[in-house]
């Protein structure tokens, strides 16, 4: 196998893995986002920054191998243009009074225990599945959580 192939099938296989976990799905689930379009951010992310040629990152992307570069360049700036839709859709909210700063805070403090999760994970070994599985769990709550919200303006 060349070092290239190598290289693009461990990139598949991280996203895979990647796209697998509760955490991703839930996320994934509740986003602006499709799975071939998280797929296609991923595998242009990792190409990029192994400096592959834009017309061979379509093959980072685990799924769908006869992918044509036009395919993914289309799936590409719909991804793109939905995470840039989600930005501006939570600025006006903020601006328009509807979102306030300390409304925000949760999901700020969310973000930093994904951040945790997801580097204790990958330090884990086999006797840390079971604290992995338990702040899993607790990571899925929070997330539950705060999407279950009655309102997004704090009520005081």
């Amino acid at each position: 196998m060349s070092e290239h192939q190598g290289i693009v099938n461990h990139a598949r296989e991280s996203i895979q893995d990647l796209t697998r976990d509760s955490v991703t799905r839930l996320l994934l689930a509740n986003s602006q986002l499709t799975l071939t379009q998280l797929e296609t951010l991923l595998a242009d992310s990792l190409s990029s920054e192994a400096d592959v040629k834009k017309a061979l990152r379509r093959f980072y992307r685990p799924s769908e191998r006869n992918l044509s570069r036009g395919s993914f360049n289309r799936t590409l700036i719909q991804a793109q243009n939905n995470v840039i839709r989600s930005i501006y859709t939570v600025l006006l909210l903020a601006y328009v009074g509807l979102y306030d700063s300390a409304a925000l805070q949760p999901f700020i403090e969310l973000s930093d225990t994904i951040q945790s999760y997801i580097q204790e994970t990958r330090q884990a070994n086999v006797e840390d599945r079971l604290i992995i599985q338990d702040l899993n769990t607790r990571l899925l709550e929070g997330i539950s959580s705060l999407a279950k919200r009655q309102s997004f303006k704090d009520q005081q």
